[in-house]
């Protein structure tokens, strides 16, 4: 069986009414798709550390963070004026270290990264 895999998509969120701007002025972030391997350097599980034994408890680690940052290729539209100086947040590692950057953003952002996964379809046999 032959599939196609979209490799890159692109995401709007819906924060502060962003996809009622007209389409040249919303923020957009353009991302690719974790492989498995990388998938699971942020998404796994592990035995909890409760002292000397372990009773089969485990802790489930997602980290959003991780994840935004392997995925966001680039962002369009977002900035932050701050003392009048404006600062475009074009990288995801722009997200995380400049001051001002909404917190809801943020965490909207981080829970579309979370779930992306490739867009798959059946390549009808020749």
């Amino acid at each position: 069986m032959k599939v196609e895999v979209l490799k890159e998509k692109t995401f709007e969120p819906r924060y502060r009414g962003n996809l009622k701007l007209p389409e040249s002025e919303r923020i957009r972030v353009f991302h690719r798709f974790l492989t498995p391997d990388e998938r699971s350097r942020y998404i796994y599980t592990k035995p909890m550390d409760i002292g000397s034994k372990s009773d089969g408890r485990i802790d489930y680690v997602q980290d959003e963070k991780g994840i935004t940052k392997a995925i966001v290729t680039k962002i369009e539209n977002y900035s932050i004026i701050s003392d009048g100086i404006e600062v475009k947040i074009d990288t995801a590692d722009k997200l995380y270290t400049t001051p001002g950057v909404s917190p809801n953003l943020i965490v909207e952002i981080e829970s579309y990264c979370l779930l992306a996964s490739p867009e798959v379809q059946k390549v009808p046999l020749e």
